[in-house]
């Protein structure tokens, strides 16, 4: 049986991977000269991870500024490398647990940003401030691949934004969303690496609700109350049609041989 993932907690992860997932959509080629951030504020936030009703701690609005609110450096890593917490590995043992406040801004003449920029700004804020390097290995593991048809309940979106809406009690909504989206959802909820088994190409509004189940006792076992994350397999199946499968395959790890708390403002 899967742990069970916290409902804070899952949204937060929630958030994260889609927000990283509407960066990678537009992502182009390095260029030979990075952009970088012309300003960078980065302090300790010494609160609480932040409860109740949660918005992605990320923004990025006209005019080059960046804000990141109460976030962690796994959070800017994944924000910037479009990676997943389930394939990185190494770091110092605060990667997950201290947090900061990040304000940033481009240098507005040389142009407005464009969506494939951010992601080279956040690597290029993460070297230089964090003192990030890692490398990169790939590794045969085990995996879950998701698979299946196109749900009928999948309705094609071509306009809109990105967007997943945490609703009560663990309802997903998502808005325009590629498979990518429910993939990476399904790993951080069930912290095992999941691989996209159903060739659906395109965009998509869905919702999923796993909580739906909970009075029904399905996706228990030996009595026990089912866990969120047993709850979202049997929703997967039941409202989408989605099986999950055993499989091998390779897997690129991010693997992170130093990092530093960001250098003073």
């Amino acid at each position: 049986m899967h742990a069970l993932v916290g409902n804070l907690d899952f949204r937060r992860v929630l958030l994260l991977a889609v927000g990283s997932g509407a960066v990678a959509l537009s992502q182009v080629p390095t260029p030979a000269v990075r952009r970088v951030f012309e300003v960078a504020s980065i302090k300790p936030n010494r609160s609480a991870p932040q409860r109740g009703v949660q918005t992605n701690p990320f923004e990025f609005t006209p005019g080059g500024r960046f804000t990141a609110t109460n976030v962690t450096l796994v959070d800017i890593i994944v924000m910037g490398y479009q990676t997943r917490r389930i394939q990185m590995q190494g770091g110092p043992d605060w990667i997950d647990s201290e947090r900061f406040d990040i304000v940033a801004k481009a240098d507005v003449a040389d142009g407005e940003v464009k969506a494939g920029q951010w992601s080279q700004m956040l690597q290029a804020l993460l070297e230089e401030r964090f003192k990030l390097a890692f490398h990169r290995e790939t590794k045969e593991m085990s995996v879950l691949a998701l698979v299946g048809k196109l749900p009928s309940a999948f309705q094609e979106s071509k306009e809109g934004q990105t967007a997943f809406l945490p609703g009560e009690h663990g309802r997903m909504t998502f808005r325009h969303m590629q498979i990518a989206g429910l993939v990476n959802t399904v790993a951080n909820v069930l912290r095992t690496p999941v691989i996209d088994g159903t060739g659906i190409k395109g965009f998509y509004d869905f919702a999923l609700d796993p909580m739906q189940l909970a009075d029904t006792g399905s996706g228990a076992s030996s009595g026990a109350a089912p866990s969120y994350a047993n709850l979202l397999e049997t929703a997967l199946l039941e409202q989408l049609g989605f099986k999950l499968e055993n499989r091998k395959a390779p897997l690129e790890i991010m693997v992170i041989d130093h990092a530093s708390r960001p250098t003073e403002n």
